[in-house]
């Protein structure tokens, strides 16, 4: 295990977008399955939050703000819908279902897999809106008739407060590089190069996962760190160029 000494944490736009606020914590809702690491779905202000009267949480912003996927999943639906006009539905590995409405522009078809934090579509204001904004509901299974849960507890338990900025990730991790290296888009030097990292400066990071061995200076690492990009997704560097313990003093591992 390498150890490096923990730099000043210095503020970067070249990758990746600053971390949401942190908000106070409430109950989150019972899960049968770990929780995975989730992802900002859109930057805006919260104009209607859950109640009994309102299914899910309203994020307003401009026309065409992006929205992206709290979680990697499938995509169980992607096309009209009464009410929303327009919808994108989620199915994740843990079993639930995030609902997406309102778009005037969908990105992502049916039967598609998508990664936590890559665009799925742009905000707009079809069917019973008042104006631009992402309603997002969370359903526990598939069905369309099961009432959804709060939306808020929810992404909390998995690292997001709302309001929150996309790519910010899990919102509460930074790792810093102690030298500049690559992103790639899997955890392995024969992935494609997505960006990179540069030495002494700080990033928020996602979680962390185990994938190539790579050695360096006479070290070796089996370490990824997951980090959101700028332009929506995610991408992974090597622990090994990282300040900190073996995974960079990331303590989630990626689900």
């Amino acid at each position: 295990m390498r150890l490096y000494p923990r730099a000043g944490l210095v503020t970067t736009a070249a990758l990746l977008l600053p971390l949401a606020a942190a908000v106070p914590a409430v109950a989150a809702p019972p899960s049968t399955v770990t929780a995975y690491s989730a992802s900002c779905p859109t930057a805006g202000v919260v104009s209607q939050g859950y109640s009994s009267a309102h299914d899910g949480v309203d994020i307003a912003n401009a026309q065409g703000t992006p929205i992206y996927a709290v979680g990697a999943g499938e995509v169980i639906a992607s096309g009209p819908a009464s009410g929303y006009g327009q919808w994108i539905r989620i199915l994740h590995d843990d079993g639930t279902v995030t609902e997406y409405g309102h778009m005037y522009q969908r990105d992502v078809a049916v039967g598609q897999q998508v990664q936590a934090g890559q665009r799925i579509a742009l905000m707009g204001s079809e069917g019973e809106a008042t104006g631009p904004h992402l309603h997002l509901r969370v359903r526990i299974g598939t069905s369309t008739t099961v009432r959804g849960i709060d939306p808020v507890p929810y992404l909390r338990e998995r690292g997001v407060n709302l309001p929150c900025t996309p790519g910010g990730g899990g919102g509460e991790t930074t790792v810093t590089a102690w030298t500049e290296a690559n992103v790639r888009s899997c955890a392995s030097t024969t992935c494609g190069v997505v960006s990179t990292v540069q030495a002494n400066e700080s990033y928020p990071a996602n979680c962390w996962k185990t994938g190539q061995l790579v050695t360096a200076e006479g070290y070796t690492n089996d370490k990824w760190v997951e980090l959101p990009l700028r332009a929506g997704g995610v991408g992974y560097v090597s622990a090994i160029y990282l300040q900190g313990d073996e995974t960079g003093n990331v303590s989630r591992q990626c689900g």
